[in-house]
This record gives C-alpha cells, sequence and structure tokens, in this order.
C-alpha cells in the first residue's frame, strides 16, 4: 500500500496536524517541565513516552493508510444498464463510476467508495474504514492514557509543590505551561474518550442484525469478541495493541467484498426485435474478466 493523503480538506490537513502537535506539546511539557526536575530520568519518563510515541504512530498510520478504497479498475467494472432498466447486479456508484459493495459508502470528502466505512475523522483527514479503524482506536486509547496520565502526574505535582513550595523552582513561563497543559488533558481526553467509547459502541452494534443491519435476512448475531476479531484482524493477542502492518485476514476480507461485487454481476437484458416484430430479450455482453480459460 502506497501513502495515502486528502488534500481536499483544508480544515482536516489542520485537525490532523493541530492534533499531533497537542500530543507532542504535551510531551515536551510532562517531560522536560514536570517529570526530569521532579522525579529525574525515572520509569515514568520511559512509560509516558512510549504511549506518546505510540499515539502518534497509530495517527500517522489512521491518517496516511488507504482506508479500503474500492479500486478505480474500467476493465473490471460491468456494463452500464439500458435507461430505464432496473440493474440486476451490484451497485455502480454514480459519484466515482466505480463498483459499490454492499458494506461500502461514498465519502464525499475522498472521493472514493470506501468499504466498512465509520465515518470521515477530521482529526485524522481520512475516512475510518476496514484498513485503519484498528489504528485509529489504538489513536484514541494511547492519547487518553497520555491524558489520564499527564493529568494525574500535574496534579501530583500541584499538590507536592503546596506542601514544600521551596522545593517547587517553577518559573512563570514553566506554571503557564503546566496550566495549559492540565486544560488540554482535561477537555482534549474527554474527547478522546468519548470518541473511544463510541467506536466501540459502533463496533458492538454491528454484530447486532438487529440494530445495524434488520434489512439483511439471515444475517447472523456476532458475539462482542467477533466483532472486535474483525476490526482487529486476528485473534486476541499482543498484535491487538500495536500499529504493526494490516492483517491477512483483513487483506483477505477486502478482497472478497471487491470480487463478489464483480463477479455475481448478471448482467440486464437488452430489449431487440426479430423479423416478425416481435421483441425478444437477449443477454447483455459483459466486460467484466473472468477466471475461464478456452
Amino acid at each position: 500500500m502506497g501513502i495515502w493523503w486528502v488534500r481536499t480538506d483544508p480544515c482536516g490537513i489542520f485537525s490532523a496536524a493541530l492534533t499531533v502537535v497537542l500530543v507532542l506539546y504535551a510531551q515536551f511539557v510532562v517531560v522536560r517541565v514536570v517529570l526530569l526536575p521532579w522525579y529525574g530520568f525515572t520509569f515514568h519518563v520511559i512509560t509516558y513516552s512510549i504511549c506518546s510515541i505510540l499515539s502518534i504512530i497509530s495517527h500517522c498510520k489512521a491518517q496516511f493508510m488507504d482506508p479500503g478504497c474500492v479500486p478505480r479498475n474500467p476493465k473490471s467494472l460491468p456494463p452500464p444498464p439500458p435507461p430505464g432498466v432496473k440493474p440486476t447486479g451490484p451497485r455502480i456508484c454514480k459519484r466515482c463510476n466505480t463498483v459499490k459493495p454492499f458494506n461500502a459508502h461514498h465519502c464525499s470528502t475522498c472521493g472514493r467508495c470506501v468499504i466498512r466505512m465509520d465515518h470521515h475523522c477530521p482529526w485524522v483527514n481520512n475516512c475510518v474504514a476496514i484498513y485503519n479503524q484498528k489504528y485509529f482506536i489504538l489513536f484514541l486509547f494511547y492519547t487518553s492514557l497520555c491524558c489520564i496520565y499527564s493529568g494525574v502526574l500535574l496534579v501530583s505535582r500541584f499538590i507536592s509543590c503546596t506542601h514544600n513550595i521551596r522545593m517547587c523552582s517553577v518559573s512563570g513561563g514553566q506554571a503557564a505551561l503546566c496550566v495549559v497543559n492540565f486544560v488540554e488533558a482535561l477537555v482534549f481526553g474527554l474527547f478522546v474518550i468519548i470518541m473511544m467509547f463510541d467506536q466501540f459502541s459502533a463496533i458492538f452494534e454491528s454484530g447486532d442484525p438487529d440494530a445495524a443491519y434488520s434489512h439483511v435476512k439471515g444475517m447472523k448475531k456476532r458475539s462482542r469478541y467477533e466483532s472486535l476479531k474483525e476490526v482487529f484482524g486476528s485473534s486476541f493477542n499482543w498484535r491487538w495493541f500495536f500499529p504493526v502492518a494490516v492483517t491477512p485476514q483483513i487483506q483477505k476480507e477486502f478482497l472478497i467484498e471487491c470480487r463478489e461485487a464483480i463477479n455475481d454481476y448478471v448482467p440486464p437484458p437488452i430489449s431487440t426485435e426479430n423479423s416478425d416484430g416481435q421483441t425478444a430479450n437477449r443477454p447483455m455482453e459483459q466486460s467484466v474478466n473472468t477466471n475461464k480459460t478456452d
């Protein structure tokens, strides 16, 4: 997969850049202003730095990875039905002119149909879908940890200073940095925690056909664990907690969605008149590439 970058949304570009700046700002204040002068180089510095690094890596993965766009391949597109004839195959997106699988939705910002699209998030300037939803959840998770961690450290530092003011050699500028960081930990932390729980709620709801896909007959209800496995691409293991490469299972599911949408296409009939003036139907020639050999 190459680098994917949405350039059509200036607000999204600004919001994504601001998010990274806020994480880096908190990293600077917590480590350089709070921890090192107070505790020195301890496990707190290492733990908080690891959470910040994982948060930024997850954010970059969610932002610069193809979220799961349906490939643009005109040779694999079925022929459009004639005017007035109801299509009998998969949907063809009128906006991006590509096959639109059942689980795909068109994103007006990205300008593409995206498989298992959850939403378009300006904070990562990208759609959250089949390929990058795991990274988006990890970004929310590690950012939440950073906000909680920094908030607890700042409150502890403030309490220790009130007990022994002479031991707190903090300048006015450093105090202002800490106040801004504390406000960031409260506001930004509350925001990402709500977003994270909203993501899990949407994931669990997607496994309930009564709530999410009531119009689909025969769909079996999945457990919450199975719904999480679908997002993370494997059974529970250490890879769930790290922004590693997309699993082969997710890649396989993506290809199945695309191939089924194309291969299941049944061309609508074309009405023709024979020599007796009677109307006859003949199948439309299909331009879809198949695997049949002569």
